[in-house]
C-alpha cells in the first residue's frame, strides 16, 4: 500500500511539472555539457589558474561551471564570463558563471581560468564543465 501511494505521489508530481533536482549542472535551464575536465588544484591569489580551453562556435551561448570547495570567493574568467563566486563549504559544490553569446565573427580558442579574490582562505577546484545553451530539447 505504501509503495502504491509513493508511486502515485511521484506520478502526480511529474504530471504537475515538478521534477527531482540533480546536483549535476548538465541539464539545467537549457544548458548541456559539451566538455568536462578534471582540475584538482587550489587557486592562487596572485595569478590565474587555467582550468581548460575550448573553441566556441560563433553566435552560440555558453557558460561554465566549476565544482569546488573552500571558504572564500573566486574570480572566474575570461572577462566574457567574469563572475565572482563564493565557496563556503568543505564539501564539493557547483558554481556557474553568467552566460555569454559569442560574437558572429568569433574564432578564437577560449581559456577558462580562476583566481582567489582574497589573500586568506582557500578555494579548491575539482572539475570544470563547459556548457552550451539550446532552445530545443536538452540532449541526454
Amino acid at each position: 500500500m505504501r509503495t502504491r501511494l509513493l508511486g502515485a505521489a511521484a506520478a502526480a508530481a511529474l504530471t504537475a511539472g515538478v521534477g527531482i533536482a540533480s546536483a549535476a549542472p548538465a541539464h539545467a535551464a537549457g544548458f548541456y555539457t559539451i566538455k568536462s575536465a578534471s582540475v584538482g588544484k587550489y587557486l592562487s591569489y596572485t595569478s590565474f589558474t587555467d582550468f581548460t580551453s575550448f573553441k566556441p562556435a560563433p553566435g552560440v551561448t555558453y557558460r561554465y561551471c566549476v565544482v569546488g570547495s573552500g571558504n572564500t570567493t573566486a574570480n572566474l574568467q575570461p572577462q566574457a564570463y567574469g563572475t565572482i563566486v563564493g565557496f563556503n563549504s568543505s564539501s564539493l559544490v557547483t558554481r556557474c558563471t553568467k552566460s555569454w553569446k559569442t560574437p558572429s565573427n568569433y574564432g578564437s580558442t577560449m581559456w577558462l581560468a580562476g583566481a582567489k579574490n582574497t589573500k586568506s582562505g582557500s578555494v579548491y577546484i575539482s572539475k570544470v564543465y563547459v556548457q552550451r545553451y539550446t532552445t530545443g530539447p536538452v540532449p541526454v
